[in-house]
């Protein structure tokens, strides 16, 4: 399969750079960023909610009819309020984020320390504990809800373009 792809070593790299400058660019406003992301859930949303709102309408007589059309307008609310609001939006998705990171985190711990005798236990709770701690961090100040989304974005858009890179060079390698 390696080899059918080889020959298109090219792809890759450009996938990987134009990522790789998508991410650059995103790390100058990582607020627009953030603000644009807000938006852009409000928008599915919003959608989301009027599609479910219009399809409870059109199987009323469904048992589900009641919480199919109560999720519709829960979903068209919560669209409506982070495109009116981002900001705002962009500060609870953060405490929202930050929560799971802490819950997320200190599940990790536990089961490292429930699995000691298990080799890579120690990264794991490495990872729990740096969870918790970004959580907290984000907790603490969920102001930089305005810039975390936006840089997380960033970070994954400037790595996931390397890691394209890497892999057309590679691919590259093979086709000769």
């Amino acid at each position: 399969m390696e080899e059918l792809f080889a020959q298109k070593w090219k792809w890759f790299i450009g996938l990987g750079v134009v990522t790789l400058i998508l991410g650059c660019l995103a790390l100058l406003d990582t607020v627009l960023v953030t603000i644009a992301l807000v938006i852009a859930l409000g928008v599915v949303l919003i959608i989301s909610g009027f599609a479910q709102i219009v399809h409870a309408c059109y199987v009323k007589e469904w048992k589900g009819f009641l919480f199919s059309a109560l999720a519709g307008v829960v979903y068209l609310v919560g669209g409506v309020l982070l495109v009116k609001g981002p900001v705002i939006g962009s500060l609870l998705l953060t405490v929202f984020l930050a929560v799971c990171f802490c819950f997320g985190g200190v599940m990790r711990i536990m089961i490292a320390l429930k699995h000691k005798s298990t080799g890579g236990w120690g990264f794991l709770m490495f990872s729990g504990a740096l969870s918790v701690i970004v959580g907290i961090m984000l907790i603490a100040q969920p102001v930089t809800g305005l810039w975390f989304i936006g840089f997380m974005v960033a970070f994954d858009l400037i790595f996931i373009g390397a890691a394209w890179i890497q892999l057309g060079f590679a691919l590259k390698e093979k086709a000769k």
